[in-house]
């Protein structure tokens, strides 16, 4: 049986060699089939397009398919479908009016190309349970009438993927139907690790790359969406963690420098110093070279990100052996070998881990590099890559409790001939640019653990109790805001620091930041008597803030979180305290026109309300008005046009202080009209406070106080600054009459 199967792996790779041939010849010959020419200049489509341009939604590829037919080919259930989502690119999925799932089109959202190199379209379904509901060939120009399959062997092969959980990876095995026993099957391209949990599924003989390509572009994509979705797809989702999709391309080199890949060189002279320290000989081998001699550079970086593996691998490989083939709680780490002597002396890795002389250790951990946890590659496609004299990649699942967020080690241990070993270390840690959420190792849990937000909260502890400590002081220097502001000096050195904390720590940091969006998510749970808050206890941080900004609605009104907890808010007040300490001239519009412009912040909030209740495609615009996603949560590292709003409003700042709390912030609209609950005054006014005295009036950021003395509260930050004058006996002139007399 043995010598059947090796026939039969022998006959498929001899009909994909003659494939290759004849393709080649096809594809660069002008009386080749229609179907391989390569003239289309729209065609010459690039892997990285979804990274380098912006996808004009109105022409997407599932636009041209979508109908109710082919809804029901794979959600039977459904009853309607909506309108191309501008996130995901994806269509929601309905029954009796209840998003149910989505539904996709691969090039749309992969921009996967076929063995051709043009692109195939493939209709994939996807539940909310991350279960791939099934998959529909809508068109492909791949070559295979050549090797005698048909549209029909693609469509059969397709029907594969149905009731598939997203959290297995895909081994794609070609079956081996002349084996002695039915069903011997052997994997298209094998890897390492725990792979039992892998989906198998039969791929098209002869067209083993097309079959690939599918699968990646299937399960890529699925993924891809499910994430955007909040779809749990397992609880030790490394993409819970971990930005995968982040990706710029990068040579070997920029991948160096940014700390995405991390190597050691070790010259001769390291040798000899390192087995003279330990009192052991040094190997004949190396004895006579030269000090200044390479003995090997090695390398060790993070894959499981697109970022780095992708310019490592090369998109196809990286979604072979490690996006769409594995599960998505496994990690994959990349390591190389550079150096003739190294090669000479070890020859290739597998002989290194035969001797257990490769080690990962993170903390106490120590995990020794096994062939049953290693693949060697052949090759590499990165950019500008040295002569790599031995590569490959390391396998890790749930089991192994490392955390891509912590620095792990690569130890490499080098033999004498009396196999005595010394030892070289390469620390490595992911840059933090990829970084998601806090990744907490002990707690990772099993895959069957269902309780999804007890992880999300347990995983935010720290930041939870941060949290916490940081309310607890806004709402004490609220409460005692009349002993904190006697001291101006200390006041202010005080609000710089906590204004400073509230932008980097609970903003740039943790993405603390509210938005008029959640503000609209609560009003229609309210409104719809809708109980579901799951989306609020996905983000702790947010909920949080939000419940006590409820609370403090009665207290204070909009105070403590205008004033105190708003990152954004936090950011305009430093650059306005920036712009009068270099002098920059302050501008005041008149009473008349500044009355009139505020009442915009209100009219943006009731056409985002009634926008967002319709189902308007202006919603989404509407919602960019708010800069906190591209200053706060991005940290600018956004598209240009909305970075230059943010940065357009943050310049008007300088000369107008809190120009947009004044006149456009939505979600200051809405605080000010929950905040009509205060049942109490908090700050102190005096007799003389508008009449004559108008002193605190050119102190308050927002113009909130009347002309009468009175605080407007609809447009009060409470930032305090009025009661720091009202408590200075140097400039407030009722106070500077009294220490005058006295």
């Amino acid at each position: 049986m043995k010598y059947k199967i090796l026939s039969k792996v022998f006959s498929v790779f001899l009909s994909s060699l003659v494939f290759l041939s004849i393709s080649y010849k096809y594809s660069f010959s002008n009386d080749g089939p229609t179907l391989l020419k390569k003239s289309d200049k729209k065609e010459k489509l690039r892997e990285e397009d979804l990274v380098t341009k912006e996808v004009d939604v109105n022409n997407l590829e599932i636009s041209k398919y979508i109908n109710i037919e082919l809804v029901k080919s794979i959600f039977p259930e459904a009853d309607d479908f909506g309108k191309v989502e501008e996130k995901t690119l994806s269509i929601p999925i309905y029954k009796d009016h209840k998003e149910i799932g989505f539904l996709f089109e691969t090039f749309d959202v992969t921009r996967g190309l076929g063995y051709s190199r043009r692109p195939f379209n493939l209709a994939v379904g996807v539940d909310f349970n991350g279960t791939l509901r099934g998959v529909k060939l809508l068109k492909h120009v791949e070559p295979i009438a050549i090797l005698g399959r048909t549209d029909e062997d693609f469509i059969n092969y397709l029907k594969q993927y149905k009731d598939i959980d997203l959290k297995s990876g895909i081994s794609l095995t070609l079956e081996l139907t002349g084996a002695d026993i039915e069903g011997d099957n052997v994997a298209m391209r094998e890897t390492a690790g725990e792979i039992d949990n892998l989906t198998q599924i039969d791929g098209v003989s002869r067209t083993t790359t097309s079959s690939l390509l599918f699968m990646d572009a299937i399960m890529r994509g699925a993924r891809k969406i499910a994430r955007q979705k909040s779809i749990l797809l397992d609880n030790n989702d490394l993409g819970n963690f971990i930005n995968l999709e982040l990706y710029v391309p990068q040579t070997w080199n920029e991948l160096i420098k940014d700390t995405s890949l991390s190597y050691r060189h070790i010259s001769i002279a390291n040798i000899h110093s390192a087995f003279k320290e330990n009192n052991l000989k040094i190997p004949r081998s190396i004895r006579f070279k030269k000090d200044e001699d390479i003995f090997v550079n090695y390398f060790l970086a993070n894959v499981s990100p697109a970022g780095i593996g992708t310019n490592i691998l090369g998109r196809r490989w990286f979604d072979q052996y490690i996006s769409a083939g594995r599960n998505v709680d496994d990690q994959v780490y990349y390591i190389a070998f550079t150096g003739d002597i190294w090669r000479n002396l070890e020859d290739r890795i597998s002989n290194v881990i035969e001797k257990e002389n490769l080690i990962l250790k993170q903390n106490e951990k120590e995990i020794i590099i096994t062939k049953e946890l290693f693949k060697e590659l052949p090759f590499n496609h990165a950019k500008g890559a040295p002569n790599i004299q031995g590569q490959g990649l390391i396998y890790l699942s749930t089991k192994y409790k490392i955390n891509p967020q912590l620095p792990i080690e690569l130890i490499y241990k080098f033999n004498n001939s009396q196999n005595e070993k010394v030892t070289f270390n390469l620390l490595y840690q992911l840059p933090e640019k990829y970084y998601l959420k806090s990744f907490n190792e002990n707690k990772v849990i099993s895959s069957n653990a269902n309780n999804s937000f007890i992880i999300i909260w347990s995983n935010n502890i720290t930041n939870i109790f941060l949290l916490m400590i940081t309310i607890s002081i806004a709402a004490l220097v609220l409460i005692f805001n009349n002993i904190l502001t006697k001291n101006r000096k200390y006041f202010l050195y005080f609000r710089i620091c906590f204004l400073t904390w509230i932008l980097v720590w609970l903003g740039w940091i943790v993405g603390g930041q509210l938005s008029v969006l959640h503000l609209i998510n609560f009003f229609e749970i309210i409104v719809s008597s809708n109980n579901n808050f799951s989306t609020f206890l996905a983000e702790p941080i947010i909920l949080i803030i939000g419940i006590f900004t409820l609370i403090s609605f009665f207290i204070w009104g909009r105070a403590l979180f205008c004033g105190w907890l708003c990152p954004f808010g936090a950011l305009q007040e430093l650059f306005s305290i920036l712009s009068k300490k270099v002098g920059i001239h302050q501008i005041f519009l008149p009473n008349y026109i500044d009355k009139n412009i505020r009442y915009l912040k209100y009219f943006l909030l009731v056409i985002i309300i009634i926008a967002t209740t319709l189902e308007f495609n202006l919603t989404k615009y509407l919602y960019n008005i708010e800069p906190f996603k591209t200053a706060i949560t991005l940290r600018f590292m956004a598209p240009i046009n909305i970075v230059m709003w943010a940065v357009f409003l943050l310049i008007i700042n300088l000369f107008i202080e809190r120009a947009y709390c004044r006149y456009i912030c939505p979600l200051g609209a809405g605080l000010a009209v929950f905040g009509k609950a205060r049942v109490m005054n908090f700050l102190k006014r005096k007799q003389e406070c508008g009449n004559p005295c108008k002193a605190c009036n050119k102190v308050c950021p927002t113009g909130a106080i009347l002309n009468s003395g009175k605080i407007n509260m609809n447009e009060c930050l409470g930032c305090l600054d009025c009661q720091v004058m009202y408590n200075d006996y140097f400039k407030c002139p009722p106070l500077v009459a009294i220490r005058k007399k006295a």
